[in-house]
Protein backbone atom coordinates (compact mmCIF):
# COMPACT_ATOMS: atom_id res chain seq x y z
CA UNK A 1 0.00 0.00 0.00
CA UNK A 2 1.24 3.39 -0.90
CA UNK A 3 1.24 6.19 1.56
CA UNK A 4 0.25 9.60 0.38
CA UNK A 5 2.26 12.35 1.88
CA UNK A 6 0.51 15.68 1.84
CA UNK A 7 2.64 18.48 0.50
CA UNK A 8 1.93 21.96 1.60
CA UNK A 9 2.86 24.61 -0.92
CA UNK A 10 3.15 28.10 0.42
CA UNK A 11 3.13 31.18 -1.62
CA UNK A 12 6.46 32.76 -0.79
CA UNK A 13 6.34 35.92 1.21
CA UNK A 14 9.75 37.41 1.46
CA UNK A 15 10.15 39.70 4.38
CA UNK A 16 12.46 42.55 3.76
CA UNK A 17 13.66 45.08 6.24
CA UNK A 18 11.55 48.15 5.93
CA UNK A 19 13.67 51.24 6.08
CA UNK A 20 12.57 54.78 5.65
CA UNK A 21 14.39 57.01 3.17
CA UNK A 22 17.29 58.90 4.71
CA UNK A 23 19.06 62.12 3.88
CA UNK A 24 22.81 62.15 3.21
CA UNK A 25 24.60 65.54 3.26
CA UNK A 26 27.66 66.35 1.19
CA UNK A 27 29.45 69.69 1.62
CA UNK A 28 33.09 70.75 1.48
CA UNK A 29 34.86 70.46 4.83
CA UNK A 30 37.14 73.39 3.99
CA UNK A 31 37.14 76.30 1.56
CA UNK A 32 39.72 78.99 0.77
CA UNK A 33 37.99 82.31 0.06
CA UNK A 34 41.20 83.79 -1.34
CA UNK A 35 42.67 87.25 -0.72
CA UNK A 36 40.57 90.29 0.09
CA UNK A 37 41.50 93.90 0.83
CA UNK A 38 40.77 95.20 4.33
CA UNK A 39 37.40 96.97 4.21
CA UNK A 40 35.86 94.60 1.64
CA UNK A 41 33.61 91.58 2.04
CA UNK A 42 34.73 88.08 1.11
CA UNK A 43 31.81 86.12 -0.35
CA UNK A 44 31.55 82.49 -1.44
CA UNK A 45 28.79 80.12 -2.49
CA UNK A 46 29.25 76.39 -2.02
CA UNK A 47 26.94 73.52 -2.98
CA UNK A 48 25.23 71.47 -0.28
CA UNK A 49 24.17 68.19 -1.86
CA UNK A 50 21.70 65.55 -0.73
CA UNK A 51 23.05 62.16 -1.80
CA UNK A 52 20.35 60.28 0.13
CA UNK A 53 16.98 58.93 -0.86
CA UNK A 54 15.00 61.09 1.59
CA UNK A 55 14.68 64.88 1.92
CA UNK A 56 17.57 66.68 3.64
CA UNK A 57 16.35 69.34 6.06
CA UNK A 58 18.75 72.03 7.26
CA UNK A 59 17.74 72.71 10.84
CA UNK A 60 20.22 75.47 11.68
CA UNK A 61 23.21 77.35 10.29
CA UNK A 62 25.65 79.20 12.57
CA UNK A 63 29.19 80.54 12.51
CA UNK A 64 32.14 80.73 14.88
CA UNK A 65 32.21 84.55 14.89
CA UNK A 66 29.89 87.50 14.32
CA UNK A 67 32.18 88.64 11.49
CA UNK A 68 30.93 85.71 9.41
CA UNK A 69 27.40 85.14 8.15
CA UNK A 70 26.10 82.00 6.47
CA UNK A 71 22.80 80.88 4.99
CA UNK A 72 21.58 77.79 3.14
CA UNK A 73 18.89 78.12 0.51
CA UNK A 74 16.62 76.24 0.18
CA UNK A 75 16.51 74.74 3.67
CA UNK A 76 14.91 71.49 2.41
CA UNK A 77 16.79 69.64 -0.32
CA UNK A 78 15.06 66.82 -2.20
CA UNK A 79 17.01 63.59 -2.88
CA UNK A 80 19.62 64.05 -5.62
CA UNK A 81 19.44 67.86 -5.50
CA UNK A 82 21.52 70.64 -4.02
CA UNK A 83 21.21 73.95 -2.22
CA UNK A 84 23.56 76.91 -1.94
CA UNK A 85 25.61 77.71 1.15
CA UNK A 86 26.35 81.45 1.04
CA UNK A 87 29.19 82.63 3.27
CA UNK A 88 30.10 86.28 3.90
CA UNK A 89 33.17 87.37 5.87
CA UNK A 90 33.31 91.05 6.90
CA UNK A 91 36.94 92.24 7.04
CA UNK A 92 35.84 95.36 8.98
CA UNK A 93 34.51 93.36 11.92
CA UNK A 94 37.94 93.23 13.57
CA UNK A 95 39.90 96.48 13.30
CA UNK A 96 43.44 95.10 13.48
CA UNK A 97 42.92 91.72 11.82
CA UNK A 98 45.19 91.21 8.81
CA UNK A 99 46.78 88.14 7.28
CA UNK A 100 45.38 84.64 7.36
CA UNK A 101 42.01 84.23 9.09
CA UNK A 102 40.12 81.01 9.88
CA UNK A 103 36.44 80.79 10.71
CA UNK A 104 33.87 77.98 10.80
CA UNK A 105 30.34 77.49 9.51
CA UNK A 106 28.21 74.91 11.34
CA UNK A 107 25.26 73.17 9.67
CA UNK A 108 22.75 71.03 11.59
CA UNK A 109 20.59 68.64 9.53
CA UNK A 110 18.38 65.58 9.71
CA UNK A 111 21.13 63.37 8.20
CA UNK A 112 21.21 60.43 10.65
CA UNK A 113 24.96 59.87 10.16
CA UNK A 114 26.08 63.52 10.17
CA UNK A 115 23.67 65.62 12.19
CA UNK A 116 26.25 68.40 12.52
CA UNK A 117 28.85 69.27 9.90
CA UNK A 118 31.34 72.11 9.77
CA UNK A 119 33.05 73.99 6.97
CA UNK A 120 36.38 75.65 7.77
CA UNK A 121 36.87 78.82 5.75
CA UNK A 122 40.13 80.66 5.32
CA UNK A 123 40.69 84.12 3.90
CA UNK A 124 43.79 86.28 3.62
CA UNK A 125 43.14 89.91 4.53
CA UNK A 126 45.64 92.36 3.09
CA UNK A 127 45.92 96.05 3.99
CA UNK A 128 44.52 98.79 1.77
CA UNK A 129 47.04 100.27 -0.60
CA UNK A 130 48.12 103.71 0.55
Amino acid sequence: MRKTIPILVLTGWILTACSSPEADIEVASAYDMGTVVKGEMAVAELPVRNLGDGPLTVLAVSTSCGCTKATVSPMTIPPGNEASLRIEYDTNAHKAELGSVERFVFISTNDPDERDVSVKITVFVKPKAS
